[in-house]
């Protein structure tokens, strides 16, 4: 177990802090699910691949946590890992921009669909290495407030900068601009890495030595997820967390509506980056209160506003008043704070109920899971939006939002009974 004195902790969490705003601008800007696909469908990719992006990119992370879990939780060091993650993602993000540039759609489809899956792995492999980095050097409340200063600091800094670029690039051609926004997403993330090296990470014992852990056999790697299932916890979290997989999914989605009816307009980006990053703005005091006392609030609040969202804009789409670029902004900017909160919640929850010695196997055998649904489920809903509408995806992701709304009021454990069980 790490070390997390008093004082390393004080000095670790302002650089933590620091670097998880640069990297939330990163991610901002370059968004997989808002960003990228804006860009797919500008660039006249089918509407299959734009939505099948997702697809690929949840292959990616499954990949992670099937196979590199192991190897992530034997890791004695990992901030340097995670800086090497970050310029990794802004290179995957350089090599799709300058094979865009060529105008060629199968090259174009193919750097998407490369950079995707490459993003998603890398992106996997940060987040499980920062689960178990955050969990051993940061105290539970610290953890919350980091989070949602993560959110707001770095809504506010992209909002400005989003709004610079455009004012800066406004007279360009479309690709430009795009260009623009993804070469300044690409320097956030070289900061990001650079600035979490200044952290100083604790001696910790090393249980499981690397050696041992490359001998895993491939078989291994899904027995490992099957045993989770023996545990009451994991049981429980599954019956909620399977439904916020769709849940997850109407960014993305909500996202590539917007981008099929506005993509040729030169604030369509511009609106739907602030939109999002406002998003990540509000949510940070919203759902910091609500979180603080109760997890299940969030959630259950935070699905219901998706499908009511969802909703309000199917009736404004099929009555034909969906042409203002303000209306999808609306929308996209409540499902931002609604997915945020549940997110957040979830994750939360998580490092609650989950034990430390189970932790980093139990995010790894959850979100493969949750990612090979994740695959299936929005390459099916890809397909509709192609063949049929958009629309239709939203649809269904509406009425799935409803039941988690259901699931999460009726399985996630309350916080004063959390608190008696103590």
């Amino acid at each position: 177990m790490a070390d997390t004195s008093p004082d390393l902790a004080r000095r670790n969490v302002p650089v933590l802090a620091g670097q998880s705003i640069l990297s939330q601008v990163a991610w901002t800007l370059g968004s997989p699910s808002v960003v990228l696909p804006f860009l797919a469908v500008s660039l006249e990719l089918p509407m299959f691949l734009a939505g099948a992006l997702v697809s690929i990119r949840m292959f990616g992370s499954m990949v992670a946590d099937v196979f590199l879990a192991h190897s992530i939780a034997a890791r004695e060091r990992k901030k340097r890992a995670i800086a090497l993650t970050e310029v990794a993602v802004g290179a995957c993000l350089v090599l799709a921009l300058a094979l865009a540039a060529t105008g060629v759609v199968p090259i174009v489809a193919l750097a998407f669909a490369t950079a995707f899956l490459m993003i998603g792995l890398i992106e996997e492999v940060q987040s499980l290495l920062y689960t178990d980095l955050i969990g051993d050097h940061v105290k539970s409340k610290s953890r919350m407030a980091l989070h949602y200063l993560q959110l707001g600091a770095g809504g506010l800094a992209t909002i400005g900068l989003a709004l610079l670029i455009h004012q800066i690039m406004k007279d360009a051609p479309p690709f430009s601009r795009h260009s623009a926004v993804i070469a300044v997403s690409v320097t956030f993330f070289v900061l990001s890495g650079l600035s979490i090296l200044a952290m100083a990470e604790a001696e910790k014992k090393k249980e499981t030595s690397e050696k041992d852990v490359g001998k895993t056999r491939f078989v291994e790697n899904f027995t490992n997820i099957s045993k989770m299932f023996e545990q009451p916890w994991f049981r429980h979290y599954m019956v909620m967390r399977l439904p916020l997989v769709v849940v997850s999914l109407s960014v993305p989605f909500f996202a590539l509506i917007a981008a099929e009816a506005h993509h040729s307009s030169a604030k369509g980006l511009t609106a739907m980056i602030v939109s999002s990053a406002s998003g990540y703005l509000v949510s940070a005091p919203l759902w910091q209160v609500v979180n603080m006392k109760s997890h299940r609030a969030v959630m259950v609040a935070g699905t219901l506003m998706v499908a009511c969202t969802g909703i309000a804009l199917l009736s404004v789409h099929y009555l034909g008043a969906d042409h203002d670029i303000h209306l999808h902004a609306a929308a996209l900017f409540v499902v931002t704070v609604a997915v945020t909160g549940v997110s957040s919640a979830r994750k939360l929850y998580f490092l609650d109920v989950a034990p430390k010695d189970q932790r980093v196997q139990g995010a790894a055998a959850i979100k493969s899971i949750c990612r090979i649904s994740a695959v299936v489920i929005s390459s099916v809903l890809a397909a509709v939006a192609h063949m049929h509408e958009v629309s239709l995806a939203i649809m269904f992701i509406c009425a799935v939002s409803i039941l988690a709304a259901v699931l999460c009021y009726r399985v996630v454990i309350p916080e004063e009974v959390k608190a008696a069980n103590l």
